[in-house]
């Protein structure tokens, strides 16, 4: 479930970063949401599909087994925001972030945004499974 909910509030990161940050670009050199559209978002929901299993998966299990949940949780908050920066520097080239002024900062924002809401719906996933676990009906 953690991972249908990773895929969507990467993708929804994502694009809020290029509706933010990408339509400040004017030129056909980029190909953002505005110049090919919808196509942008099934590529970014394509890597954050993969994403999940092959980086956050692991890495969520390796930190659960080492600190407390919540350590975990306010990690992978962070841990976002840090994504978020390097998928900023991933998406617009230097060039376009000069000419156009695009902040890094608005990636981790909206990105740390995501990563605050996974860590809560793991926190809710967590209760709930305590709360069957006890109550064994």
């Amino acid at each position: 479930m953690l991972w249908f909910i990773s895929t969507i509030l990467f993708t929804l990161a994502a694009f809020g970063l290029e509706l933010w940050e990408g339509t400040k670009i004017s030129t056909t050199e980029y190909y953002g949401f505005q110049n090919i559209g919808f196509a942008f978002i099934f590529l970014v929901f394509l890597f954050s599909v993969l994403l999940y299993p092959v980086i956050l998966l692991p890495l969520s299990w390796v930190i659960r087994k080492i600190v407390n949940p919540l350590v975990n949780r306010i990690m992978i908050f962070l841990l976002s925001g840090i994504a978020g920066y390097g998928f900023f520097y991933e998406v617009y080239d230097e060039r376009f972030i000069r000419e156009y002024h695009l902040n890094s900062s608005t990636a981790i924002i909206f990105f740390g945004i995501a990563g605050f809401i996974y860590a809560l719906v793991d926190y809710y996933f967590e209760s709930q499974a305590i709360k069957a676990e006890q109550n064994p009906c």
